[in-house]
């Protein structure tokens, strides 16, 4: 049986780190890499493998893509076998930022998938997938650490099996399908007319390395990032989005669903901001 004798990975960030890793711990003698990542590039050059700078330099007939935000062209999905590693269970959450919205959407099960490329968004074939229970407390970053060392762990042998014929692709089923967008700083500050149940939730989904959830004052327009808070259930009819106490424990900010306790607060210089820098009365933006 015909080995695989050369492959390329374009990869950026922490999961295209745990794929390269996957792969150069297995017996590929030739590995080509296309990334920005400096970490990556270093491990790359250490190990002797080759860097390329485009996408048409590639001589590998097998290529595996994680974190690789660009559209391929239907001519070179066609001229070479495209695989890409999507951190969701297709075809749910096809697009950016899957695990932060599966943990805002409170989906039971997390995970991530690997499927063969073809022209539209996370949408070929399912080679392999892992998931995992949401257990409601852990964070994002805990289950994208766990995603990493499992890729780190299988991607390997599961290219190999896919290689060798071991493993047989299914279809996605598109009525099931959804899609989400590219989040950006603004999707992170809090709106007191959530409930206090998905307030809880972008706690979980907006830790590092992704930005955390912020505040941004009504007036002065300044801005707090959260790194420390406590929620509290309430049945009370007065101003959403307005400080109505200050103590030793922090600011009482009042939600759709009772109170956010913001114990500690940092600018945008990540200095811990004093309590006595606010008032009672002054009001958030929703």
């Amino acid at each position: 049986m015909k080995n695989i004798d050369s492959i390329c990975l374009i990869v950026d960030g922490w999961g295209g780190l745990a794929a390269f890793k996957s792969i150069l711990n297995g017996d590929i003698p030739k590995i080509e890499l296309i990334t920005n990542d400096l970490e990556l590039i270093s491990l790359s050059q250490n190990n002797n493998r080759i860097i390329l700078k485009d996408i048409n330099e590639i001589e590998s007939k097998l290529i595996v893509c994680a974190g690789y935000k660009k559209i391929i062209s239907k001519e070179l999905l066609k001229s070479k076998e495209f695989i890409n590693i999507h951190y969701s269970l297709l075809p749910k959450y096809r697009g950016f930022h899957s695990t932060v919205w599966a943990i805002l959407n409170e989906e039971a099960e997390l995970g991530l998938s690997i499927h063969r490329m073809n022209e539209f968004i996370d949408d070929g074939p399912i080679i392999e997938q892992y998931k995992v229970s949401n257990d409601g407390k852990s964070t994002s970053n805990f289950y994208m650490s766990h995603f990493n060392n499992w890729i780190e762990n299988n991607l390997n042998t599961i290219i190999h099996n896919y290689f060798h014929g071991e493993i047989i692709e299914k279809e996605q089923d598109k009525s099931r399908a959804t899609w989400v967008g590219k989040r950006n700083v603004e999707d992170c500050k809090l709106n007191f007319n959530d409930t206090n149940r998905y307030l809880n939730n972008m706690f979980r989904a907006l830790v590092d390395p992704y930005p955390l959830p912020f505040i941004r004052m009504r007036k002065s327009k300044e801005e707090f990032r959260i790194t420390k808070f406590e929620l509290i259930q309430r049945t009370i009819n007065t101003h959403i989005g307005r400080i109505l106490n200050i103590d030793n424990e922090g600011l009482y900010v009042c939600t759709k669903e009772g109170y956010i306790i913001l114990k500690e607060l940092i600018d945008v210089n990540n200095n811990v901001v004093m309590f006595n820098h606010f008032k009672i009365g002054q009001y958030l933006e929703l």
